[in-house]
C-alpha cells in the first residue's frame, strides 16, 4: 500500500500505474482500485474522507465490507494500491484497513514517498490553494513552523514521515514499512518510477510514463492571483465537491491558470533552519528504527544553497495575469457550454 506523501511524483506515477494494468498484470501485479474515483469509492469513503477535511466522518460497515473480496478478486502474486490521502488516516482507519486485508488473505507492506521540505513546503502551499486556501504564502509558512491553525495541522499530517510511519505501525512491522526519498523530478525524472519498481517488485519498464507533468506547479504570480480568487469568494459556493471544485479548482488546474509562467515559489532563508533541524530528526529516526528505505535518506536534508529568497512580483503582474485567467476562463466556459 503506497500512501504518499504528496507532491512526491505520486501523480505522474498513479497516471502511469492506471495506464498499465496488463502490462503490470503480466508481471505478477494487479491493481484492485483503477483511477482515483475507485479509490475514493472503494476506499476513502468508506473509511469516512471527505474532500478537503479528510478522514473526519464515521466508517460505512458495508462499503467496508466489500473491501476484501475486491482484493481477492484481484489476480497476482503481489496487489498495489496507491494513494496519498492515505498518508491522513486516524489509528481507527488503518485497523480497519489491516483487519480487510487479514480477512482478505493478504500481507499488508507500506510504502512512504518523501521529498525534502524545501520542495514539500512550496509544493503542498499550491496544492491548498486547490482546497481554498486564501492565507499568503509568508503567513502559511509561519503557520507551519509553529504547527498553529489547521492548515497547518493538515500540512504535518500528511508530510511529516514519522508521524504517518506512527500511525500506520500500529499494523505493519517496521521491517515492511518501505521508505523511498523521491529524487528531485528535474534531477531524475525516472527515479519514482524505477524506486517504486524495486520495493514492490516489478520491472520499471512495466509502467507507461504520462507524457508532460501531470501535476505541475504555478508560479508565484499565478499563486497569487488563485489565492486572491479564494478570498474574494468568501463564504460562497459553500458545497465544495458540488461547487468550488468545478468552477474554480477544475478549470484553475487545467489552464485557466498559466502554470509555471513567473518564477516558483522558494522556501525563504529564514525558513531554512527549522527545516534542517527536522529533516536530521526525521533522517536520524529512521535510522534508528531500521525502516528499509530505497534512495538517498540524507538528501531528506536541504542543502544550505535550497533556499532562496520569495521572488518579487508587482500588483501590474498581478492584474495582467488575472486578466489573462479571466480571459481563458470566458474561453473555457463557452467550450463546456451544451450545443
Amino acid at each position: 500500500m503506497h500512501v504518499g506523501c504528496s507532491k512526491t511524483g505520486t501523480s505522474s506515477l498513479q497516471a502511469g500505474l492506471w495506464m498499465s494494468v496488463e502490462a503490470l498484470a503480466a508481471e505478477g501485479v494487479g491493481l484492485p482500485y483503477v483511477g482515483r474515483p475507485a479509490h475514493i469509492a472503494g476506499l476513502l469513503r468508506p473509511l469516512g474522507w471527505r474532500p478537503v477535511e479528510g478522514f473526519a466522518g464515521e466508517h460505512r460497515a458495508k462499503a467496508l465490507a466489500k473491501v476484501p473480496a475486491t482484493i481477492r478478486d484481484t489476480a497476482g502474486d503481489l496487489l498495489l494500491v496507491s494513494n496519498e490521502d492515505l498518508a491522513e488516516v486516524r489509528p481507527e482507519d488503518v485497523d480497519a484497513i489491516a483487519e480487510r486485508c487479514d480477512e482478505a488473505g493478504v500481507d499488508l507492506h507500506l510504502v512512504l514517498t518523501v521529498r525534502d521540505w524545501a520542495q514539500q513546503l512550496p509544493s503542498d502551499y499550491q496544492q491548498f490553494l486547490k482546497h481554498r486556501l486564501a492565507d499568503s504564502y509568508p503567513d502559511f509558512l509561519g503557520d507551519v513552523k509553529e504547527r498553529r491553525g489547521p492548515w497547518a495541522d493538515q500540512f504535518w499530517r500528511r508530510q511529516d514521515p514519522i508521524d504517518i510511519l506512527d500511525r500506520w505501525g500500529r499494523a505493519v512491522d517496521a521491517s515492511r514499512m518501505h521508505v523511498i526519498v523521491v529524487p528531485s523530478y528535474s534531477q531524475d525524472p525516472e527515479g519514482v518510477f524505477n524506486l517504486m519498481g524495486e520495493v514492490v517488485g516489478f520491472p520499471s519498464a512495466a509502467v507507461t510514463r504520462p507524457k508532460g507533468s501531470v501535476n505541475a506547479s504555478f508560479g508565484v504570480v499565478e499563486s497569487e492571483v488563485f489565492r486572491r480568487v479564494n478570498a474574494a469568494l468568501g463564504d460562497r459556493l459553500p458545497d465544495y465537491k458540488r461547487d468550488y471544485t468545478d468552477a474554480v479548482r477544475w478549470p484553475f488546474a487545467h489552464g485557466v491558470l498559466a502554470r509555471s509562467a513567473s518564477p516558483k515559489l522558494t522556501l525563504p532563508p529564514d525558513h531554512l533552519g527549522w527545516v534542517q533541524e527536522r529533516a536530521r530528526q526525521t533522517v536520524a529516526t529512521v535510522r534508528e528504527r531500521g525502516y528499509p528505505v530505497h534512495g538517498d535518506l540524507d538528501a531528506l536534508v536541504p542543502g544550505d544553497d535550497s533556499a532562496r529568497p520569495l521572488p518579487a512580483y508587482d500588483e501590474a503582474a498581478v492584474a495582467e495575469a488575472s486578466i489573462t485567467a479571466l480571459a481563458n476562463y470566458a474561453a473555457s466556459a463557452a467550450r463546456r457550454k451544451p450545443s
